[in-house]
């Protein structure tokens, strides 16, 4: 009897490894096939936010804003850069070469703010608006058409949103003249931006 139950025991347990490795490989398959197909355009946007939010608030209104607001500027940059490596639509090339052109040298004016030291009064709910600001581009509901041209204005709307409220918060708190300015030209320039890109959606 002994010696049928030790090799029934062991195919037992064969059989189970074996189906443990396949899920295992079935998972495993399954998660680089997520990863392969994953949509570019979100994907540079899901970067930009988890850098954003990286960003340790220093208590100057100033710093936040600017450190805060470079990230997000860049990851306009990349999907600009993305949108003219891989789109077809000459028109959002052609907002795309602005939207690099503007968002580098805003970058430049900013990181002039970059290291200044004294603590702003008024930094926590400062900080506490500035991240409510980017409630746009955290919406899970913004469509995705895995089609270059459609997510780039797709997402670059709630981006451009984003960046409209967040100017906003600083023009609320800030004393700098210069990002001042800068936040009026964003409020200004970007509304009209997503009236084009919401334009650009409708008709294609």
């Amino acid at each position: 009897m002994k010696k049928i139950f030790v090799p029934l025991i062991a195919s037992l347990l064969a059989v189970s490894c074996s189906k443990t490795e396949t899920k295992i490989q079935d998972h495993s398959t399954e998660q680089n096939q997520k990863n392969e197909t994953k949509n570019e355009m979100v994907a540079l946007m899901d970067e930009m936010m988890d850098e954003m939010h990286s960003e340790k608030s220093t208590g100057n209104n100033d710093v936040d804003f600017a450190k805060m607001m470079i990230e997000h500027h860049k990851g306009a940059v990349e999907m600009s850069e993305l949108l003219l490596e891989k789109g077809q639509n000459e028109e959002l090339k052609t907002f795309a070469r602005k939207v690099i052109a503007a968002r580098d040298q805003e970058i430049g004016l900013m990181k002039k703010f970059e290291n200044q030291t004294e603590v702003s009064p008024d930094s926590n709910i400062f900080q506490q608006e500035l991240n409510q600001s980017m409630g746009a581009m955290m919406n899970k509901n913004i469509k995705i058409h895995n089609d270059i041209d459609k997510d780039y204005a797709e997402q670059m709307i709630p981006h451009h949103q984003s960046a409209v409220d967040m100017a906003k918060v600083y023009l609320k708190y800030g004393k700098q003249k210069d990002l001042l300015k800068l936040c009026d030209d964003i409020v200004n320039t970007q509304t009209s931006e997503i009236q084009q890109l919401k334009t650009w959606l409708t008709a294609n």
